[in-house]
């Protein structure tokens, strides 16, 4: 009887998880509107740059956006309009300022670890969307604006804190992703310069791509 309830129980502890994992995965159809703009967004791309790879970029493109849609709403949790519509029938205040700025105050934990894995699918991805990423500084500046404005705008949702170790975890794991890249590159034996050195007085078309396929994640991740 004893090896019944074992095995039921833990039957029941796998299907949560998996269901826990599978609601983590999901995004609200709304985002649907946001995979529109982005193909616009590369057609015009296309257009003004015909040596632009476009299998290589839209599909980094389109995974790039499903991760962050996923990653603001599902992790980071960012301020949304059907939360504000609920704070507001509660009674709560929309500005939840709880700030932490001393590194390291909670040691290595899980969170520590987690945020760092977070981070590097945008390492990765980022330079395959644009060869203008292939630069240390330009991936290291995107990780860190993308790390502090995750954090401002968890001061307007309810429940979460702006911590000084996630913005240090999360460009940590932002270049960890970069040097993945990197080495991935290598194994594949591409030593060419990139695309954009590449360019004699040409313009870079998609030196833009990812900030601008990160805002149209969060505002639908607003709306959603």
């Amino acid at each position: 009887m004893k090896l019944i309830l074992s095995s039921q129980t833990g039957t029941v502890i796998q299907a949560n998880l998996f269901e826990s994992i599978i609601g983590l995965l999901m995004i609200s159809p709304v985002f649907l509107l946001g995979v529109v703009l982005i193909a616009v967004l590369l057609i015009t791309v296309f257009k003004k740059d015909i040596t632009t790879p476009r299998i290589k970029t839209t599909v980094s493109s389109f995974i790039l956006y499903y991760y962050l849609c996923m990653m603001m709403v599902n992790i980071v949790g960012i301020p949304t309009l059907s939360e504000y519509r609920r704070l507001t029938r509660l009674g709560e205040a929309v500005f939840n300022p709880n700030i932490n700025l001393i590194p390291f105050s909670d040691g290595l934990s899980f969170s520590f670890i987690a945020n760092i894995f977070l981070f590097i699918p945008l390492g990765f991805l980022c330079p395959l969307v644009s060869s203008a990423y292939g630069r240390v500084k330009n991936i290291f500046i995107l990780g860190l604006g993308l790390s502090f404005f995750s954090e401002i705008v968890q001061l307007f949702t309810l429940y979460r804190a702006t911590d000084i170790n996630d913005i240090l975890t999360n460009v940590v794991g932002t270049l960890i992703g970069y040097c993945c890249f990197r080495f991935v590159k290598k194994l594949r034996g591409r030593r060419s310069k990139p695309q954009s050195d590449l360019r004699t007085g040409g313009k870079d078309y998609t030196a833009h791509l990812p900030v601008v396929i990160m805002l149209i994640a969060f505002v639908a991740g607003f709306f959603s």
